[in-house]
Protein backbone atom coordinates (compact mmCIF):
# COMPACT_ATOMS: atom_id res chain seq x y z
CA UNK A 1 0.00 0.00 0.00
CA UNK A 2 1.17 3.47 -0.78
CA UNK A 3 -0.10 7.01 -1.16
CA UNK A 4 -1.42 8.17 -4.53
CA UNK A 5 1.42 10.65 -4.92
CA UNK A 6 3.95 7.77 -4.77
CA UNK A 7 2.25 5.52 -7.34
CA UNK A 8 4.08 7.11 -10.26
CA UNK A 9 7.34 5.82 -8.80
CA UNK A 10 6.04 2.24 -9.02
CA UNK A 11 4.22 2.47 -12.37
CA UNK A 12 5.59 0.65 -15.39
CA UNK A 13 4.17 0.82 -18.91
CA UNK A 14 3.04 -2.61 -20.15
CA UNK A 15 3.12 -2.36 -23.96
CA UNK A 16 1.04 -5.42 -24.80
CA UNK A 17 -1.94 -4.27 -22.73
CA UNK A 18 -1.48 -0.56 -23.40
CA UNK A 19 -1.71 0.27 -19.72
CA UNK A 20 0.32 1.08 -16.65
CA UNK A 21 0.98 -1.53 -13.99
CA UNK A 22 1.13 0.26 -10.66
CA UNK A 23 1.33 -2.80 -8.43
CA UNK A 24 4.45 -3.91 -6.62
CA UNK A 25 6.03 -6.58 -8.83
CA UNK A 26 2.72 -7.17 -10.62
CA UNK A 27 1.06 -8.41 -7.43
CA UNK A 28 -2.65 -9.01 -7.45
CA UNK A 29 -5.49 -9.53 -5.03
CA UNK A 30 -5.74 -12.85 -3.21
CA UNK A 31 -9.45 -12.95 -3.98
CA UNK A 32 -8.89 -13.96 -7.62
CA UNK A 33 -7.75 -17.53 -6.83
CA UNK A 34 -10.79 -18.05 -4.60
CA UNK A 35 -13.17 -16.85 -7.33
CA UNK A 36 -11.38 -19.03 -9.87
CA UNK A 37 -11.65 -22.13 -7.69
CA UNK A 38 -15.35 -21.44 -7.13
CA UNK A 39 -16.02 -21.01 -10.86
CA UNK A 40 -14.12 -24.16 -11.77
CA UNK A 41 -15.87 -26.21 -9.11
CA UNK A 42 -19.27 -25.03 -10.40
CA UNK A 43 -18.45 -26.02 -14.01
CA UNK A 44 -17.01 -29.41 -13.19
CA UNK A 45 -14.71 -31.42 -15.45
CA UNK A 46 -17.23 -31.82 -18.29
CA UNK A 47 -17.98 -28.10 -18.29
CA UNK A 48 -14.30 -27.23 -18.43
CA UNK A 49 -13.74 -29.72 -21.28
CA UNK A 50 -16.64 -28.17 -23.20
CA UNK A 51 -15.16 -24.69 -22.71
CA UNK A 52 -11.75 -25.85 -23.99
CA UNK A 53 -13.22 -27.44 -27.11
CA UNK A 54 -15.31 -24.31 -27.81
CA UNK A 55 -12.26 -22.06 -27.40
CA UNK A 56 -10.16 -24.20 -29.76
CA UNK A 57 -12.96 -24.18 -32.36
CA UNK A 58 -13.39 -20.40 -32.06
CA UNK A 59 -9.63 -19.78 -32.35
CA UNK A 60 -9.60 -21.72 -35.63
CA UNK A 61 -12.68 -19.78 -36.77
CA UNK A 62 -10.91 -16.44 -36.13
CA UNK A 63 -7.73 -17.62 -37.88
CA UNK A 64 -9.70 -18.83 -40.90
CA UNK A 65 -11.79 -15.65 -41.09
CA UNK A 66 -8.72 -13.42 -41.00
CA UNK A 67 -6.94 -15.55 -43.60
CA UNK A 68 -9.98 -15.37 -45.91
CA UNK A 69 -9.62 -11.58 -45.60
CA UNK A 70 -5.95 -11.94 -46.65
CA UNK A 71 -4.62 -11.09 -43.20
CA UNK A 72 -1.58 -13.07 -42.06
CA UNK A 73 -2.24 -15.07 -38.91
CA UNK A 74 -0.51 -17.52 -36.61
CA UNK A 75 -2.19 -20.13 -34.45
CA UNK A 76 -0.38 -23.03 -32.82
CA UNK A 77 -1.97 -26.46 -32.96
CA UNK A 78 -4.22 -26.80 -29.92
CA UNK A 79 -3.76 -23.10 -29.14
CA UNK A 80 -6.19 -20.31 -28.32
CA UNK A 81 -3.90 -17.33 -28.97
CA UNK A 82 -4.36 -15.96 -32.49
CA UNK A 83 -1.60 -13.59 -33.66
CA UNK A 84 -2.21 -11.33 -36.67
CA UNK A 85 -1.19 -8.07 -38.31
CA UNK A 86 -1.85 -5.06 -36.11
CA UNK A 87 -4.72 -2.86 -37.33
CA UNK A 88 -3.74 0.73 -38.17
CA UNK A 89 -6.98 2.12 -36.72
CA UNK A 90 -6.36 2.91 -33.02
CA UNK A 91 -10.11 3.11 -32.31
CA UNK A 92 -10.51 -0.40 -33.70
CA UNK A 93 -7.67 -1.66 -31.47
CA UNK A 94 -9.21 0.07 -28.45
CA UNK A 95 -12.77 -1.13 -29.22
CA UNK A 96 -11.66 -4.77 -29.46
CA UNK A 97 -9.12 -4.37 -26.63
CA UNK A 98 -6.43 -5.95 -28.77
CA UNK A 99 -3.07 -6.65 -27.19
CA UNK A 100 -0.45 -5.18 -29.54
CA UNK A 101 3.33 -5.17 -29.72
CA UNK A 102 5.03 -3.60 -32.72
CA UNK A 103 3.20 -4.62 -35.90
CA UNK A 104 1.46 -7.59 -34.27
CA UNK A 105 -1.79 -7.95 -32.38
CA UNK A 106 -3.26 -10.98 -30.66
CA UNK A 107 -6.51 -12.29 -29.32
CA UNK A 108 -6.75 -14.90 -26.59
CA UNK A 109 -9.95 -16.78 -27.31
CA UNK A 110 -11.58 -17.38 -23.92
CA UNK A 111 -14.92 -19.01 -23.02
CA UNK A 112 -16.81 -15.70 -23.07
CA UNK A 113 -15.69 -15.02 -26.68
CA UNK A 114 -18.47 -16.08 -29.04
CA UNK A 115 -18.31 -16.95 -32.74
CA UNK A 116 -20.58 -13.94 -33.35
CA UNK A 117 -18.01 -11.63 -31.71
CA UNK A 118 -15.19 -13.12 -33.80
CA UNK A 119 -17.16 -12.79 -37.03
CA UNK A 120 -17.89 -9.16 -36.19
CA UNK A 121 -14.20 -8.47 -35.49
CA UNK A 122 -13.25 -9.83 -38.91
CA UNK A 123 -16.12 -8.01 -40.66
CA UNK A 124 -15.51 -4.62 -39.04
CA UNK A 125 -11.78 -4.52 -39.49
CA UNK A 126 -10.50 -1.35 -41.13
CA UNK A 127 -6.84 -0.67 -41.99
CA UNK A 128 -4.11 -3.24 -41.37
CA UNK A 129 -0.36 -3.25 -41.69
CA UNK A 130 0.83 -5.07 -44.78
Amino acid sequence: MTRKKCISLLSTNIDYIGSLDNTISGSRSGHAPIFMWYGLSLKGLLGIQRDVLDCLKNARRLRDGLRESRISTLLNKDGVLVVFERPLDKDFVRHWQLSCTGNLAHVVVMPHVTSKMLDELVRKRKCWYI
